[in-house]
């Protein structure tokens, strides 16, 4: 029997917020762009729709965190594999990572002395 589900969130990465509208240039210093994917054709037939959802989103958020951010707008949503077949197989975020202020910030990591 085949199992599959969503990526998995990383420590730390539950600060990362998602948004669909570009945030305050005031309050966000830009960081840079990040794309993230779920499922595929052999996965994604074994998937839900939402556990593809999910998984690219806990992949753009794990992709941010890693950055320094706490923020991405994204930018592009799509299913690549629309044509092919009714349900979402593989899901692509296509995002701009954030630093904001007013909103939890990534703690540094410990470095060894």
């Amino acid at each position: 029997m085949i199992n599959s589900c969503a990526i998995d969130l990383n420590e730390g990465a539950g600060i990362v917020q998602l948004i669909y509208a570009q945030p305050k240039k005031e309050a966000c210093e830009f960081i840079g762009q990040a794309s993230a994917s779920d499922g595929g054709m052999v996965s994604g037939d074994f998937m839900s729709d939402a556990d593809i959802h999910k998984g690219a989103a806990n992949q753009m958020k794990n992709k941010a965190y890693e950055m320094g951010g706490n923020l991405v707008y994204i930018h592009q949503q799509f299913d690549e594999n629309a044509k092919l077949t009714s349900t979402k197989t593989k899901q692509t975020m296509m995002g701009f990572v954030y630093r904001c202020d007013g909103l939890k910030q990534v703690q540094p990591k410990d470095t060894p002395e």
